[in-house]
């Protein structure tokens, strides 16, 4: 048959030529009655007289007619053309993954969100009794919408196939295929299949193949005999947990892989992308400014305001009085009759002035703040003070005591300790504003060893928690296989394996919260905890 742009076969059209695989070409075509656009495949000519092709051809129309999931590109029908067998398929518009490849690794979330899609159409399969055997990025299509849509069940099994072999395989297949599969196992089952999205994941983050070689022989080799490259190695931006999850998924032993494509998909929706580290920038800014500023401000209080208009009133007031004094007639007067000194008669009004709420503090009984002490003068009896009053000349040796009387004027003495600590408010008011700057000092942080020492337990921890979670899974579906064959005799698991189990279960969950709190302690413990309940149930089950 020789298929042309624009020939017709049946009711299909031929548009365009989109590829050629190890077994057919496909093409794209128009229904000329719906005229919809489809995807036609057809076995490769050299190839259709070969029965074993023709027979795995056949294969792959009945399992894809098996399978309807919005993540599986649907076939549509089937026919049979001048003796040769057709298959029209949903045509995919977008890129294979392969494709997106070339342009450079995928971003942690869009890796996460294109193998989520490719696990939730293999669990559908696998559900299905169907394993796919050729996942690959080439396999995978992405559509413009962001759909990945899983292709090519060329050599897929089946549930009733006993044998099928690899005939046809690339060497592109090699760098996905499961050390099981390269052994040229009979008994692959869901296992291999994960192990391939494992290594597809491992190459959309990093965009290198985890085992690779210059010859067939050497890449089968890695599969079965080397440890792969951390994929966090070649890409340090990749979250600890996805780096976890894809060394448990190419894990050589099946049983220490994820065990279902569910298992798998949980473990994926617990990865997010790392925090950007937009902490360090916050922490270095020192804004030594800012913070005596933000200290300042709060100084003057409300209040304030009100007491510095009193204050300059008062200022004003005894600067009017100083120089009404001074210049006032009277000032001759008092100064020819030498009865005080001119400092004291400068300092009077100060007394005068003082509102009578502030007098018990100036005649305080214990003049402590006054510059002379009080401790030298003598107690003051009723005569003196009835003699000061009588004899104002006599006042300077009872000054400390003047203020008994509000009329009586204070002497130099006196007025110092009246009116030193107006000049004194503002070193009140100075000394320790600044003081709360000291904690906010951005260099204040320095357990950077002690953080990094706690990332690097809490890793290991994680590691220990990856492979605990890895062998729940395997019991989990040892158990699964045990309650479907005992139900088809009516009956059921062991009540002390459902607890056990119970119990596993709510210890990693538990491990698993603590490690996404930071809590490496707490994990660790639970982890002891569900860790000796799966040791039961392995032992149980001879695991």
């Amino acid at each position: 048959m020789n298929l042309e742009i624009g020939a017709i076969i049946g009711d299909y059209q031929v548009v365009d030529v989109l590829g050629a695989g190890g077994m057919g070409k496909v093409f794209k075509v128009r229904n000329t009655i719906s005229e919809r656009i489809e995807a036609l495949k057809i076995l490769l000519p050299d190839l259709a007289g070969e029965p074993d092709l023709a027979d795995r051809f056949l294969r792959e129309i009945k399992v894809q007619a098996s399978l309807d999931h919005p993540n599986i590109a649907g076939l549509r029908t089937a026919f049979r053309f001048e003796n040769q067998l057709l298959m029209v398929m949903e045509l995919v518009e977008g890129i294979s993954l392969d494709q997106r490849l070339q342009h450079g690794p995928l971003s942690v979330d869009e890796a996460v969100n294109c193998i989520g899609q490719v696990l939730s159409a293999l669990g559908y399969a696998h559900r299905n009794g169907v394993i796919h055997r050729d996942i690959k990025p080439a396999n995978m299509m992405l559509t413009p919408g962001g759909v990945v849509k899983l292709m090519d069940f060329g050599i897929a099994k089946g549930a009733g196939d006993r044998k099928l072999t690899m005939t046809g395989t690339t060497m592109g297949s090699l760098y996905y295929m499961s050390p099981e599969q390269i052994r040229g196992s009979q008994t692959l089952d869901a296992r291999s299949d994960l192990y391939s999205v494992g290594v597809s994941l491992y190459e959309l983050v990093t965009g290198k193949h985890p085992f690779d070689g210059d010859s067939q022989f050497a890449i089968m080799s890695a599969h079965l005999e080397k440890e792969c490259v951390p994929p966090i190695t070649l890409n340090p931006g990749l979250p600890a947990a996805l780096n976890d999850l894809i060394l448990v998924s190419v894990n050589r032993e099946a049983d220490r892989r994820f065990q279902t494509a569910e298992a798998f998909q949980n473990a994926l929706k617990s990865v997010s992308a790392p925090p950007q580290p937009a902490a360090p920038p916050i922490a270095a800014k020192p804004a030594p400014a800012p913070v005596p500023v933000r200290a300042v401000a709060p100084a003057p209080p409300p209040k304030s305001r009100r007491a510095l208009w009193a204050g300059a009133g008062a200022l004003c007031m005894v600067a009017a009085l100083i120089a009404v004094i001074q210049l006032g007639p009277w000032k001759r007067a008092s100064a020819g009759a030498g009865s005080l000194p001119p400092g004291a008669a400068v300092q009077n009004p100060v007394t005068t002035v003082q509102p009578p709420a502030q007098q018990p503090a100036v005649a305080a009984p214990n003049p402590a703040p006054v510059e002379q002490p009080a401790a030298s003068a003598p107690a003051p009896s009723a005569g003196s003070v009835a003699a000061a009053q009588a004899n104002p000349r006599r006042l300077p040796s009872s000054a400390p005591h003047a203020p008994v009387s509000n009329a009586t004027p204070a002497s130099g003495a006196q007025a110092a300790s009246v009116t030193q600590p107006a000049p004194q408010r503002p070193a009140v008011s100075q000394p320790a504003v600044l003081q709360p700057a000291a904690p906010l000092n951005p260099a204040a942080p320095a357990p950077q060893p002690d953080l990094s020492a706690q990332r690097a337990e809490l890793q290991k921890t994680r590691e220990g928690l990856a492979m605990l979670l890895a062998r729940s899974t395997s019991v989990h579906s040892t158990l699964d296989n045990l309650r479907h064959s005992q139900a088809a005799s009516g009956l059921g698991l062991r009540g002390d394996w459902l607890q056990a189990a119970s119990l596993m279960d709510s210890f990693l969950q538990g491990a698993t919260n603590a490690i996404a709190a930071g809590d490496s302690g707490s994990a660790k413990d639970l982890m002891e905890k569900g860790e000796r309940q799966l040791e039961k149930l392995e032992k149980a089950l001879n695991k």
